[in-house]
């Protein structure tokens, strides 16, 4: 679990630094209603490239219900504390930190 969690974070921090590669995102990500935002970083700037974690109280299998029924263009990969849908533009993983569920939109290199 520890593992998991520090990975999504090395890989946000991987994006976050190459600028280059962020902007070819295209921003096609489906939001979870009701997440809270975790940084300063508007939901918006998701289109630019910037990667971002949301965080809720609903458990990880509602969270995946809703994207197994919202994000139908993805591909769904259950893994080891969590589950990691990869889309066209990024992928989206989602795992439980702390208590809460948290959604972390990570933009495609490619």
């Amino acid at each position: 679990m520890y593992r998991f969690t520090r990975t999504v974070a090395l890989m946000i921090g991987a994006l976050v630094a190459s600028s280059a590669f962020a902007q070819q995102f295209d921003g096609k990500l489906p939001m979870y209603p009701g997440a809270r935002n975790l940084s300063d970083v508007p939901a918006a700037a998701v289109k630019t490239g910037v990667p971002l974690v949301t965080e809720t109280s609903d458990s990880v299998d509602v969270v995946d219900a809703w994207y197994k029924s919202n994000a139908q263009t993805c591909t769904r990969f259950a893994q080891s504390g969590g589950v990691k849908f990869q889309c066209p533009g990024g992928s989206i993983m989602i795992y439980l930190h702390a208590g809460k569920t948290q959604i972390a939109f990570v933009p495609s290199f490619f």
